[in-house]
């Protein structure tokens, strides 16, 4: 539960439409660093928000609902949401690029305006969600989310053509200077990130690089060294 993940935008949208949403109750399951000031900020605001702690996505506990709103920007192809529509719920969800890939379901109602957002909540309030066709239910699986990624890696040439020749040929073609550059700014990206003296240096809050025991306990995750195993080079 931290403001980046789009709780401001949630927050923003349920005060400046209280009264067009009267009588709506929203249960809001989450741990993080900014949770007590979410907490406040909502009371604060009398909104109609129920806050639970963090579960798994699979607990038993989520399966009685019909809609999931995920007002996030931030969480691109966001899993939550695929496992919501895959679940046959109804998903509220900005018109945003990062959402681009669930709008071919039926049940995905995206939203433009904050007005746009309070009908689309009502019309998943008043009808049922559709069930998933097989084609559907397909797209959102691994398999087919492997497929897609072998598709738009082009990885499956690659297997194709060392099928074809048993030899490794030497290339002779110079190397992408995109490539490098893009390979070296995300070398880049990954010690800075993982350097925690350079990570508050640039505004980081201290021990949020990798979570903690209490994160682990509360969403029944293997602990962090097991996770996050230390390799050496």
């Amino acid at each position: 539960m931290v403001w980046a993940k789009g709780y401001k935008e949630l927050i923003d949208l349920l005060a400046k439409h209280k009264k067009d949403l009267d009588g709506f109750n929203l249960d809001v399951y989450g741990n993080g660093e900014d949770a007590h000031e979410v907490q406040s900020t909502a009371k604060r605001l009398d909104l109609n928000l129920n806050f639970m702690k963090g579960r798994d996505h699979a607990d038993d506990s989520l399966q009685g609902y019909k809609i999931f709103i995920n007002p996030s920007v931030s969480d691109v192809l966001c899993t939550a949401t695929a496992e919501a529509l895959a679940m046959g719920k109804f998903v509220v969800c900005a018109d945003h690029p990062s959402n681009d890939f669930f709008r071919e379901f039926p049940n995905c109602l995206t939203y433009k305006t904050p007005e746009d957002f309070v009908a689309k909540v009502k019309e998943a309030m008043t009808n049922e969600p559709q069930p998933l066709t097989p084609d559907q239910r397909y797209s959102l699986s691994w398999e087919a989310a492997t497929q897609r990624f072998m598709e738009y890696s082009e990885l499956d040439k690659v297997l194709n053509n060392s099928s074809r020749s048993n030899n490794m040929k030497k290339s002779t073609s110079l190397p992408n200077l995109n490539e490098m550059v893009d390979g070296g700014l995300a070398f880049a990206h990954y010690c800075l990130t993982g350097n925690e003296f350079l990570r508050l240096c640039t505004g980081a809050i201290p021990g949020t690089r990798d979570y903690d025991k209490e994160h682990c306990n509360d969403l029944h995750l293997l602990p962090p060294q097991v996770e996050n195993p230390i390799y050496g080079w």
